[in-house]
């Protein structure tokens, strides 16, 4: 959705992540909305801290590009689990593999969680950088909203918590068909029953909430944003729009060569 020119909610993510000082940026996308992303979004995001650096003698070699990848959700959990929180655990999956291939160095240890949901100044994150570089639990709440009661404001998760998120599925989501009752006492009849279609694939209406609820709101540094519009239908997308401050697209989103960003020629 857009909130100015050639500036998309989308846009606003990109640029909130590169902002927390992402070192790299995953999305969670099914196949038919990628190709229109990628071209969109483009192959990298500048670092903003990097780029506007007046007094620096070398100021083009000093800019820092943060890569962005599209990652699909794996077919066996497309239209059963693909959640809003399955979608930061999944990008987290496929950044783990795909570094721990080139080395062990590589992989991650904590991950920040954004959503193209919610809008605030993504220039106000960055004087949490080094909090978040910490590797250690943090987020955003707005009042009472935070995402341990279902709300889209932003929040890291560690390479522990994974795993537990998996369990949490595994353990209460449901899929089509369960075990039948009464082949387990009589034996007789079908070993498996479909269940009523509402009641199918429960994982894909799991909120935060429901995903991080191994998690303790205690173990996290706290830290409140304000003004803050979360944008979950489209009264909400008027709300902001008459209201909120308005955000024009920044320079580090714009789309370049890489050998034109550097100034180079192949």
């Amino acid at each position: 959705m857009p909130i100015n020119e050639d500036f998309t909610l989308l846009d606003l993510a990109i640029h909130e992540c590169a902002a927390a000082g992402a070192k790299s940026i995953w999305i969670s996308i099914n196949d038919d909305w990628a190709p229109i992303i990628k071209k969109r979004l483009g192959e990298y995001v500048l670092d903003p801290v990097w780029d506007y650096r007046t007094f620096d003698p070398e100021p083009v070699q000093s800019k820092k590009v943060i890569p962005i990848f599209l990652v699909p959700c794996l077919p066996k959990f497309y239209k059963t689990r693909d959640s809003e929180g399955w979608g930061y655990i999944n990008s987290a999956i496929y950044a783990i593999k795909t570094t721990g291939k080139i080395s062990s160095f590589l992989t991650p240890d904590v991950f920040y969680a954004c959503s193209p949901f919610v809008v605030y100044e993504p220039g106000y994150i960055t004087q949490f950088r080094r909090n978040l570089l910490e590797k250690k639990r943090f987020m955003f709440s707005n009042g009472n909203k935070h995402f341990l009661n279902d709300n889209h404001l932003s929040f890291t998760f560690l390479k522990e918590d994974i795993p537990l998120v998996r369990q949490y599925l595994n353990k209460n989501a449901t899929m089509k068909y369960v075990a039948n009752e009464e082949y387990e006492k009589t034996g007789k009849g079908s070993i498996l029953v479909p269940l009523p279609k509402e009641e199918r694939y429960s994982g894909r209406f799991f909120g935060l909430n429901d995903l991080f609820s191994h998690i303790d709101i205690n173990d996290y540094q706290n830290e409140t944003i304000n003004p803050c519009y979360e944008i979950n239908n489209w009264e909400d997308y008027r709300r902001f729009m008459r209201e909120g401050e308005e955000f024009k697209k920044p320079k580090i989103l714009k789309r370049e060569s890489i050998y034109k960003l550097y100034e180079e020629k192949l």
